[in-house]
């Protein structure tokens, strides 16, 4: 669909674990062109930031789209206020898809933090062709922890202070259980940086197919700015170099290049 810009009214807004957030709007057009990896950006009209922020839309629901955010800093601290009935401008929709393998034999998700947010709508996508993918998700403690069970995957948790779970991070959990994973593996996954960077790493080595989802700080969300550049190898762009915005943000692990 054409990118538009589209005042939506809030329709939920609510706290589901420490200092994270579900919110939803109703928008027709939206929900019916959105699939997993797309996101959004959010407008702030009156702050002193004057560029928006762009969240991953974690499900949608008929004729409504619902993201997930976590309070970070000071636009989604304004976000976290806002009513619901409140009115606001979002940007959609940006970016590419994941591309759901049906022929791999075990699906696995590996989320660290806000990072759940796509690969709950890949979940769903999957559940949808009655696949049930295995599920990692990492946080740092139980009160982080957004999806405490979940009937459409096997779902594995795990925090960095063991208060929850497997002890360590999500690709740590999903390496102690591997040996037992029914052949070929497809891998999903979406986290902070250095997350991103030991999973490409380490499906590229191991030989299994992953895709990831960038997580970058965009000015305009369509290309524009130059400023969500990654490093990347075969072909994915022009040149070396990739915009998470216009070329992902989902990229194929091993197309991606992390310097050490």
């Amino acid at each position: 669909m054409t990118k538009k810009l589209i005042t939506v009214t809030i329709a939920q807004n609510s706290a589901i674990a420490d200092d994270i957030y579900l919110l939803g709007f109703r928008c027709p057009e939206l929900a019916e062109a959105a699939q997993p990896g797309h996101f959004v950006n959010f407008y702030f009209p009156g702050s002193t930031k004057i560029f928006p922020r762009p969240f991953s839309i974690a499900c949608t629901e008929g004729e409504s789209l619902f993201i997930m955010y976590k309070v970070i800093g000071s636009q989604t601290a304004i976000m976290s206020r806002w009513p619901v009935g409140e009115k606001i401008t979002v940007l959609g929709i940006l970016g590419n898809t994941f591309t759901l393998n049906p022929e791999a034999a075990s699906h696995v998700l590996l989320a660290g933090g806000i990072g759940i947010a796509p690969l709950l709508f890949v979940r769903d996508r999957l559940a949808e062709m009655g696949i049930r993918p295995l599920f990692f998700v990492g946080a740092r403690s139980a009160a982080q922890h957004s999806l405490p069970n979940d009937r459409k995957s096997e779902l594995y948790l795990s925090t960095d202070d063991g208060s929850l779970g497997f002890r360590g991070n999500v690709l740590a959990h999903f390496e102690s259980v591997r040996s037992r994973l029914a052949q070929p593996l497809q891998v999903y996954a979406c986290g902070p940086e250095v997350m991103n960077k030991a999973v490409a790493k380490y499906c590229t080595a191991q030989g299994i197919a992953s895709q990831i989802s960038l997580e970058k700080i965009m000015a305009c969300g369509v290309g524009l700015c130059q400023g969500c550049v990654v490093k990347t190898k075969n072909g994915v762009a022009d040149s070396p170099y990739a915009l998470v915005c216009k070329h992902g943000p989902v990229f194929r692990g091993e197309d991606l290049q992390f310097d050490d």
